[in-house]
């Protein structure tokens, strides 16, 4: 009786080993191992190492998306939500200053600026970006009250010198969120300026990146 009832049981064992084999399989397809993290999603090569690479970080690309606050008079334009060429020149060098902190100091790896001389290009974007209000505000809307700065998808990809994906990472971000709250769930109004905005986007973007770095330890 023992071995009629061990035999199916080890079948059945042997059939989930093989699916989750399969599914594991699946998750894997484009060569990379999907990591622990505090972020959405992290993918990397098997034994990935950054130490002393040098690293290219192209300019950030940015999708945005209609998610506008309920602002008096409503005589905003879509363009007044998008950042401008030296908002996005900003933003571009606040990407690479904290991932050149979080994970290339720490590994003496470098940035560099000429692509051709990298071992590594970081390819960045933020996918369905929106501010909560526009940064440079009109005269007769002096003050704006939000519970967040903005909202972004930030999405990573590190290829390698032949092209090929080593890292990938992807994380929503409500950015800025319950800023001014020390306390409770709920968080409360607070006034919205290009100064919150660039402070609140530094710590949310140091945040991702610290927790990538852990992922690939």
């Amino acid at each position: 009786m023992h071995k009629l009832f061990f035999l199916p049981l080890l079948s059945l064992f042997l059939l989930i080993a093989a699916c989750s084999q399969q599914s594991t399989l699946q998750e894997r397809s484009d060569g990379l191992e999907v990591r622990q993290s505090q972020l959405d999603e992290v993918a990397a090569a098997f034994a990935l190492d950054l130490s002393g690479a040098k690293v290219y970080i192209a300019p950030v690309q940015i999708e945005y998306t209609k998610r506008f606050s309920s602002l008096p008079r409503r005589q905003y334009r879509e363009k007044d939500y998008e950042l401008d060429q030296r908002d996005l020149q900003r933003l571009n060098t606040l990407l690479a200053q904290s991932f050149n902190d979080k994970l290339l100091k720490p590994r003496n790896a470098q940035q560099v600026s000429d692509q051709a001389e990298a071992d590594y290009t970081l390819s960045l974007s933020l996918q369905n970006f929106s501010l909560a209000a526009p940064l440079d505000p009109s005269p007769w809307t002096w003050r704006v009250y939000t519970e967040q700065s903005a909202y972004a998808e930030m999405v990573g990809t590190l290829f390698d010198r032949n092209g090929s994906a080593v890292m990938h990472f992807r994380d929503r971000r409500d950015i800025g969120e319950n800023f001014g709250s020390s306390s409770g769930p709920g968080g409360r109004l607070e006034r919205f300026t290009s100064v919150t905005f660039w402070s609140d986007m530094r710590v949310d973007i140091r945040r991702a990146f610290a927790s990538l770095d852990r992922s690939l330890l």
